[in-house]
């Protein structure tokens, strides 16, 4: 290295002495010619590659994944060959954070299942259970469009939220329906009786939801903008849910019930026999 007073300016590197291919001495400015650009002042690296760093604020009324897509369609048409983009940072817990959130909602669903089968000790009669969940993701997605929220991770906890809240609203029915057929109604009139009688229940609970959630669906406080979304998406959810649940599951149940196992459709139509021989004795 050369000592600092000899390398100050750019025509002390043209006086450099080397030694040219026959061992002679010549100056630098004889075989090269120096160019000065501009340059970065340090050189990065993440994984032994050279990287860039480039940070930004979401523009308000956009959401992360809008400028996540829109840095990915502008890296893919702008950067030249050998260049590519990788999040890091925000954007990267971002990411990974909605593939954990989506494997948490399918697992869930999985588990529900099994639970509600061995609950009602059927395979049919958890899927009707379970026909409240579409209604709720699109009634939190409505709800989310409407209020001008976006799908991020307090949204997307919310719509986990539902997946445990809107079930409540048909196991009260296919529950009570179950019961009312086991003591000698048949299909239709059990159905007839269910819904009227867990119709309160079901309204107090949804109210209930609804109540709970508007002080942070309104967003007042510190911090309550942060909370808005989860609480949009479970009272969206729930309103769709509670409305169309109460109209799809009983005809699903009807449907569905001309698939149970034969002998349990015999035990059924046999207690309705002996109430209906009861009833005509008289005693």
């Amino acid at each position: 290295s050369l000592p600092d007073k000899d390398r100050s300016q750019l025509r002390d590197i043209e006086r450099i002495w080397i030694r040219n291919t026959r061992g002679e001495l010549v100056r630098l400015s004889e075989v090269t010619r120096v160019l000065e650009k501009p340059t970065l002042i340090t050189i990065q690296r993440e994984n032994r590659e050279r990287s860039i760093n480039i940070f930004g604020n979401i523009a308000p009324g956009k959401s992360q994944a809008e400028a996540i897509a829109f840095a990915q369609q502008a890296a893919k048409e702008t950067l030249p060959e050998g260049y590519r983009l990788v999040l890091s940072g925000s954007a990267e817990s971002f990411k990974q954070s909605f593939r954990e959130l989506s494997f948490a909602l399918i697992l869930g669903i999985v588990i529900a299942y099994m639970i509600l089968g061995a609950q009602f000790n059927s395979f049919i009669h958890p899927f009707t259970v379970l026909l409240a969940l579409p209604f709720s993701i699109s009634g939190a997605f409505l709800g989310l469009t409407l209020t001008g929220h976006s799908l991020n991770m307090m949204s997307m906890i919310g719509i986990l939220l539902l997946m445990g809240i809107v079930k409540k609203n048909s196991i009260l029915l296919v529950d009570f329906t179950n019961a009312r057929r086991a003591a000698g109604m048949n299909l239709k009139e059990a159905i007839l009786e269910a819904c009227p009688l867990r119709l309160r229940p079901i309204l107090m609970t949804s109210l209930a939801i609804i109540a709970g959630a508007l002080p942070a669906a309104i967003a007042l406080g510190p911090g309550a903008e942060l909370r808005a979304p989860m609480a949009v998406a479970v009272i969206g959810g729930t309103i769709v849910s509670t409305l169309l649940t109460l109209l799809v599951v009983p005809c699903a149940y009807s449907l569905l019930a001309r698939l149970e196992p034969a002998s349990k459709q015999k035990r059924y139509s046999e207690v309705t026999e002996i109430l209906a021989e009861i009833a005509r004795s008289g005693r």
